[in-house]
């Protein structure tokens, strides 16, 4: 199975007519919240009838929980470049993260090393580990993200994980995965990444860049709502990582007559607890076969096509100041610019959303993040209500 993989059927345009948001808004948020397309309401709308009937023949005539759940998983472990068992739901990003933050073996002494201020999802589950005497190794950097080199720099023969997020949520910094994978490969530590800001916005492998552990939830580029989220640990990864909360699923041979030792399941299903979101895979299914019926591979060039365009027009607005990454290795689909302060940035963001540009003020300064849905237009009519200088 390859990231590459894709079954493109479906244009950018038709895409567009499926998400109802684009004929009253410009919306360029999808970093915070990616809206629904009809076809997943629709398809929570059948799942939600269906829930009125459980058990009955009304309710098979609809596709099933596991329908949509087999669907969702096959696609995803196609968007990332995993196998189907490699992959694991959960509720979110955070739920992701500490499996793999209280999974691992630590002893007194480890360290794990994070970039300062990332994610919470992802800061907070690895500085929870100080109470089990790990060191939590915050590492500073230079620019508008960390490179390779500055968080390699923090490691040593102590250092058990490196955990960060593919693509930073304050400046839409993109870290280069593989160089990062394969230098900790190297190191002989775990790779963790939070992907939320990357998975079906960006293509990627997880192969390719060695990643030990990745966590994403669905309700941003995934474009699928709240309260399902994927997990991914690489089989050289799962002896390393043990569940901490198990229920039968995590077992092989279920039911078991606890006499004998318990299997683990071969994949990451040992870290199910319990059942998913039933309702939210149904969502989650309908939103990914759009996304592949659009392809990846051509969102991506979309939005790059998107932010060129959108930072050659702050390039040329004396008013404001670009934030994020020059360096076209390091672009995301996130862009932040700063009018100069957060009183200003403040003041513009609520004044565009009352003409219905729909942005996000974050710490440093206005974050735009367009996706498969946006358009040249949405851009113009962003540039267009700037003040300029």
């Amino acid at each position: 199975m390859t990231a590459t993989q894709a079954y493109t059927t479906l244009s950018l345009a038709e895409a567009r007519d499926e998400f109802p948001v684009v004929r009253d808004y410009a919306y360029l948020n999808t970093a915070a919240q990616g809206p629904w397309p009809d076809r997943t309401v629709q398809a929570m709308a059948r799942a939600a009838a269906q829930s009125q009937y459980p058990g009955t023949d009304r309710a098979r005539t609809e596709p099933t929980t596991d329908t949509a759940s087999t669907r969702a998983r096959a696609a995803l472990a196609r968007m990332i470049g995993a196998d189907e068992g490699d992959v694991v739901w959960t509720a979110n990003t955070t739920h992701g993260m500490n499996i793999v933050a209280q999974g691992i073996a630590w002893r007194p002494g480890d360290n794990v090393v994070v970039p300062a201020n990332d994610y919470p999802a992802l800061s907070y589950a690895f500085f929870n580990l100080r109470e089990r005497g790990v060191e939590v190794r915050f590492v500073p950097y230079a620019g508008v993200g960390p490179t390779v080199d500055e968080i390699m720099a923090a490691t040593d023969h102590r250092t058990r994980a490196v955990a960060c997020s593919a693509i930073r949520w304050d400046t839409g910094w993109r870290v280069d995965l593989e160089v990062l994978g394969a230098r900790c490969a190297a190191h002989g530590c775990l790779f963790v990444v939070d992907a939320v800001q990357l998975v079906g916005a960006q293509q990627f492998d997880v192969r390719a860049a060695k990643i030990s552990a990745l966590s994403v939830h669905a309700y941003k580029w995934l474009v699928a709502g709240f309260g399902v989220g994927m997990l991914y640990v690489a089989p050289d990864a799962l002896e390393q990582i043990t569940p901490t909360y198990v229920a039968n699923s995590s077992y092989v041979g279920y039911p078991q007559s606890f006499t004998g030792p318990l299997d683990w399941q071969p994949g990451a299903a040992r870290y199910a607890a319990g059942g998913s979101t039933r309702i939210n895979l149904h969502a989650l299914a309908a939103s990914l076969s759009l996304i592949e019926e659009v392809g990846v591979a051509n969102i991506a060039a979309h939005s790059h096509t998107l932010t060129d365009h959108l930072r050659d027009g702050l390039g040329r607005n004396r008013a404001v100041r670009v934030v994020s990454a020059p360096d076209a290795a390091h672009r995301s689909a996130i862009t932040v610019f700063t009018l100069g302060s957060r009183d200003h940035d403040a003041a513009l963001v609520d004044a565009l959303d009352r003409q219905g540009i729909i942005v996000a003020l974050r710490p440093l300064g206005i974050r735009v993040s367009p996706h498969l849905f946006n358009t040249p237009a949405d851009i113009d009519r962003l540039l267009a209500a700037l003040p300029n200088g």
